[in-house]
């Protein structure tokens, strides 16, 4: 049986959690540095210590022990922030789940201190955010771009005699024709390329309001993006937009949108 050969001490987020044998949990937690699964044992038990402390979202401070060619597993564990909010209303507890599903999902192993933080800020603005689903929006294009599928939003993406088009995309309110989205080549379309493209899967047609706003989300910070007034029916198409884009990625639907859909 492998033995602790050391410990060592980080400050993580929870960002999911699985029971494990008859009193077990495998934490899955996000560090600075890296994502990494560890185990709690005992924590089911009604009297252990660490239990309250590694609460989902919660960003917690521990003690493992490393263990070679097995999980490290947590001593001690102290909480620094609690993040009650997520874990007792049912919408942003959802949306939260939404944000660390996307985490689990395009980074595995090393990570780093910019994923560390956008996490961190948004699980934090999460708790008093509204709408939470702009929030989300907008985490969706820090996410992507610190993944390497940053979404080209501000130039065409599609093909002209066998050439990128790459026409600078400026919408307006008053612009009468539709733009595109393709997620196979990773970004919007003008007008022209949307119907020479049309007909191709996975490219839909997208408003000029829905695509000011993919601009607007991911060149500014949140602050300046939640100083304007959404649209309700731009916000659906987002999520729609959005839905369809990081599920090709993935190559499949995030299960935490099931919820958000019921």
């Amino acid at each position: 049986m492998a033995r602790p050969s050391r410990l060592q001490r980080e400050v993580g987020i929870v960002l999911a959690r699985r029971d494990h044998g008859e009193a077990d949990r495998v934490i899955v937690l996000l560090t600075p540095e890296q994502r990494i699964d560890v185990l709690a044992k005992g924590v089911r038990k009604t009297r252990s210590r660490k239990a309250g402390h590694l609460e989902l979202f919660s960003k917690t401070e521990v003690l493992l022990s490393r263990v070679k060619q097995s999980w490290d597993i947590v001593s001690q564990a102290e909480a620094v922030t609690v993040r009650a909010q997520l874990q007792d209303d049912f919408s942003r507890a959802t949306y939260a789940r939404y944000v660390a599903e996307l985490v689990i999902r395009f980074f595995e192993g090393e990570t780093s201190r910019q994923l560390y933080d956008l996490v961190d800020a948004t699980f934090e603005r999460l708790e008093t955010a509204a709408p939470a689903a702009l929030l989300t929006r907008w985490f969706e294009q820090q996410l992507l771009a610190l993944a390497g599928f940053r979404p080209e939003w501000g130039m065409c993406v599609g093909e002209r005699d066998a050439e990128l088009c790459r026409e600078p995309l400026r919408p307006r309110p008053t612009d009468r024709r539709a733009y595109g989205i393709d997620a196979e080549r990773g970004g919007a379309l003008c007008s022209d390329c949307l119907a020479r493209h049309r007909n191709e899967r996975g490219v839909r047609a997208l408003s000029p309001s829905a695509l000011s706003w993919l601009q607007a989300l991911q060149q500014r910070d949140y602050a300046e993006a939640a100083s304007f007034d959404l649209p309700p029916a731009t916000a659906r198409e987002l999520a729609q937009v959005m839905d369809r884009y990081i599920a090709h990625h993935l190559e499949r639907r995030p299960s935490a949108l099931r919820i958000l859909d019921g």
